[in-house]
Formats: structure tokens, sequence, C-alpha cells
């Protein structure tokens, strides 16, 4: 039973570390500007890299939430939406394997 209450705190502590929480969603900057543009590298994900559970630290309601590229036409309806029917499987379209292979 002791473990089990271990468990519950650690992982409410995790959830509660990760995302925004915000109607801003989360601010990540322009990730079009990077020379890798939106792919994930070791680097610049060095917590998440060679993780499958994305949506542990990014919610689906704190990702694509505001055009933060500068452009105005990233069709962010349209994503939720494919983000919402695919799930994690849609992430690799834009952000790649971030290090899994399967």
């Amino acid at each position: 039973m002791r473990r089990r209450r271990v468990w519950i705190v650690l992982t409410v502590v995790v959830a509660c570390g990760c995302g925004s929480g915000n109607d801003h969603g989360e601010n990540l900057g322009n990730l079009l500007d990077r020379a890798q543009g939106p792919h994930l590298t070791r680097e610049d994900h060095p917590d998440g890299w060679q993780r499958r559970d994305c949506f542990l630290c990014h919610p689906v309601e704190d990702i694509h939430q505001v055009d933060r590229s500068g452009t105005g036409v990233l069709p962010l309806a349209d994503i939720r939406k494919l983000v919402a029917r695919d799930g994690l499987q849609s992430c690799v379209l834009c952000h790649g394997d971030n290090g899994v292979s399967e």
C-alpha cells in the first residue's frame, strides 16, 4: 500500500511539472527558425529524447494553439484535428522520430 501511495505522489508531481496549462499553449519559440526546422534533436530535447510518451509533458490541449512561425499560415485547426485523430502518430510528420527507432 505504501508503494502505491509513493507512485501516486510521483505521478502527480511529474504531471504538474509538465505542460503550460494555459490558453496560450507552449511557447517553444519559432521552431522553423532552427537549422533542423521543427524536427527534434537530442540537443534541443534532452529530457524527452527517445521517449514515446510525448503527451505526458506536452498535453494535447496545450500544443498547436498559436502560430509562432510568424508566417500566419500554419493551419492550426487542421493540425489539432490531425493530432486528435491520429494521436502520437501525427507528431512524427513534423517533429521527426525523436530518436525512437521502430
